[in-house]
């Protein structure tokens, strides 16, 4: 660095002593000053790097922050400006980043040639996304950012709905490959390649017959550059962000769902593995029950691979025979016991003007008092799992059964009575929820064939666990009535593990991989199970959603006490497990564990009654197909049906006692006849 000095009209000569003071004073400023410059510009560290056109959230800017919010990645927004992309591409050299998106109206303010050669700087690629591609978006730029000489973007239009084609060959598609998925647009922009492009077409939109592209990538000089289309949204862009369930979700954001998943790899939340489960509602332990037969359902699980649980009553705790008894505790990785209920007398888990508070609470102990005394009776264990009959409870009800170490809820709806459902599309995306409670709110799908194989395919792709319900009138058509979709599921993603409702809640968790090569996991459930299938020990840093009214009493891993935190909202526990071993996390909330001194006897009539009158419609009328239709009728067809139905029994016992009635007063009127004129003395003879 040179020498300062000043200079007037004539040169100030100074000693020499001070001219080293006065240099090295000048050199410590001027290093301040750059120190002070540099610290003004942006400094960025993310997994995802966007850069958008303005400071304005645009649509692709919202959908790409659900989907790192649901894979638990830190993106990073920034306005491509001349002092921002130097910035990012600074940022892109020196952090490990996962990939970078850019919006097309972005492209003509970023500088392609200094972010590229950043990317190319790193030891693993980093992929770049350009989303929101229109026709308007500048074909020549295009071709630049991503290799693809001849390229166009045009518009398609009509009257009847899109599908969604996931291409066989796609890497990033997993489960969703070859796949179709109905779509709620009925236009789309699409991509027009030239006749020789080597462009790979990862999702593409048919229509009467045409299949065009909507998302593809190119290798651009060994940097790998995916193109997505614009969305056309439906005019009614709340729809857009409120879907009915998780097919409806992942449709609006499946591009850039497969891409965020594809570049996050373990760095994102993921299941160790995937989850299925039938549950068979309302039967207890008699060979057969109705059109179930224990036996022959076995025989079909194990040539097809499934696991079937029994939603228990326990109201029929002690009522069970000994063959299928025998067969459930010699099978248990077949068959599996979990909580109905208690009494089952209809809603009994209901608004608390129908059933107070206390009657509710009192009925979950007592389901488990009542469930204790089957496992000591027959044998078999069972888990705490509680399926609501008829509809979930309000939450204050959910809050009872955390309380009283339920591991979870698992129903047709996961959120409970009388409570909002959560708006945006990341709650749809996951079929359980702690938002009621902090309890594990769980939700299983009644079975239809033939089951959509992309609405399998969707679960599987988001790491969901799939749970399916049916009742004993559901094996009517034959013992085989699941084959189908067990085999569907099995095919889709092979090496799905078929588990109890209880083995699948023990791990509800999803795991991401940490810089420190440790593990976060992300923890749905008050117990679970962790597994090191690695060849050294790991440490997993285990944090659960934890607030609200019920407090924690303990932490136990492997049954041993151990230490735990409790901050904003949220449990902490720190857990090593050793190579190739596994270790059991259980949070324990109930203060008052002891159940044994809860009453069990069947005191009411009334849940008498109806355990009865159930009984003989799944075991008696259900072997008569007249039975099966008038169940179907009265059961499928609302309360107009029901109250036809009723009106049509009444009419039918009025026919019937005046027909007795007829009979009666005919028979006798002869016998009347024959007396006329007779003296007393001459009855009495007779």
């Amino acid at each position: 660095m040179p020498r300062f000095f000043c200079k007037s009209t004539r040169e100030i000569q100074l000693p020499i002593k001070y001219r080293e003071y006065l240099n090295r004073f000048m050199q410590a400023m001027f290093y301040i000053f750059f120190c002070g410059l540099f610290s003004c510009l942006p400094c960025f560290s993310a997994d995802f790097y966007l850069i958008r056109s303005s400071d304005k959230p645009s649509v692709e800017q919202q959908e790409l922050g659900v989907a790192t919010q649901f894979y638990g990645l830190n993106l990073e927004v920034v306005t491509a400006t001349a002092v921002n992309i130097p910035a990012v591409a600074e940022a892109v050299k020196n952090n490990e980043i996962l990939a970078v998106v850019i919006e097309a109206d972005a492209l003509a303010n970023t500088d392609r040639k200094t972010l590229l050669s950043a990317l190319r700087r790193r030891e693993h690629q980093v992929p770049v996304l350009i989303v929101g591609v229109t026709p308007d978006t500048d074909q020549a730029m295009l071709s630049e950012w991503s290799g693809i000489a001849a390229i166009d973007v045009e518009k398609l239009t009509g009257s009847s709905e899109l599908h969604l084609v996931v291409e066989a060959e796609s890497g990033i598609g997993r489960q969703l490959s070859g796949l179709e998925l109905p779509s709620a647009s009925d236009q789309s922009f699409y991509f027009r390649l030239g006749p020789h492009s080597r462009a790979e077409q990862i999702v593409s939109v048919k229509k009467n017959g045409l299949v065009l592209p909507t998302f593809i990538s190119n290798d651009l000089s060994g940097q790998r550059v995916f193109l997505l289309c614009k969305r056309i949204a439906s005019s009614d862009s709340q729809a857009h962000w409120a879907p009915e369930n998780t097919e409806d979700a992942f449709e609006k954001i499946a591009s850039v769902m497969m891409f965020t998943k594809y570049c996050a790899g373990e760095r994102g939340w993921h299941a160790l593995h995937h989850y299925a489960n039938l549950t068979i509602d309302d039967p207890w332990l008699r060979e057969p029950y109705g059109k179930l037969s224990y036996k022959g359902l076995l025989e079909e699980m194990e040539k097809h691979n499934f696991h079937t649980t029994i939603a228990f009553i326990p109201w029929n705790f002690d009522r069970n025979q000994s063959a299928p008894v025998s067969l459930f505790r010699d099978h248990p990785d077949r068959f599996s016991i979990c909580i109905h209920g208690d009494n089952h007398d209809h809603k009994e888990f209901t608004d608390y003007r129908s059933k107070p508070y206390v009657v509710q609470v009192a009925a979950i102990r007592q389901s488990v008092a009542r469930m204790d005394k089957f496992q000591t009776v027959s044998g078999i264990p069972y888990d705490r799992v509680m399926i609501f009959p008829h509809s979930i409870a309000p939450e204050k009800t959910l809050e009872a059964l955390k309380a009283n170490d339920y591991l979870a809820t698992i129903n047709s709806q996961n959120v409970p009575m009388g409570s909002d459902k959560p708006t945006g599309i990341l709650f749809a995306l996951r079929p359980i929820t702690l938002s009621f409670g902090n309890f594990p709110s769980i939700l299983r799908y009644p079975v239809i064939n033939p089951t959509p194989a992309y609405r399998i395919a969707i679960d599987e792709f988001l790491d969901n666990p799939q749970f399916y319900y049916v009742h004993q009138d559901f094996f009517a058509s034959g013992i085989d009535a699941f084959d189908e979709l067990a085999d569907e599921v099995n095919k889709l993603q092979p090496g799905t593990k078929w588990k109890s409702v209880g083995e699948i809640v023990k791990h509800l968790y999803l795991l991401r991989l940490r810089e420190d090569s440790n593990y976060d996991v992300l923890a749905f459930s008050s117990n679970i199970v962790l597994h090191n299938t690695s060849a050294r020990t790991l440490i997993f840093y285990v944090r659960k959603q934890e607030s609200g009214p019920t407090s924690v009493r303990s932490v136990n891993i492997d049954g041993a006490i151990a230490p735990f935190q409790l901050d904003d909202g949220y449990l902490d526990i720190r857990v090593s497990v050793p190579a190739g071993e596994s270790r059991g996390v259980a949070v324990r909330y109930n203060s008052d564990p002891n159940f044994a001194s809860i009453s069990i006897a069947r005191n009411s009539i009334y849940a008498y009654a109806l355990r009865e009158l159930s009984d003989f419609r799944d075991i008696t009328l259900s072997q008569i197909g007249v039975g099966r239709a008038f169940t179907a009728l009265y059961y499928g067809r609302g309360v107009i049906a029901r109250l036809i139905i009723a009106g049509g029994c009444i009419i039918i016992a009025s026919c019937i006692a005046g027909g007795l009635t007829w009979i009666v007063v005919v028979r006798r009127k002869p016998h009347a006849q024959s007396t006329l004129g007779e003296s007393p003395d001459q009855r009495l003879v007779r």
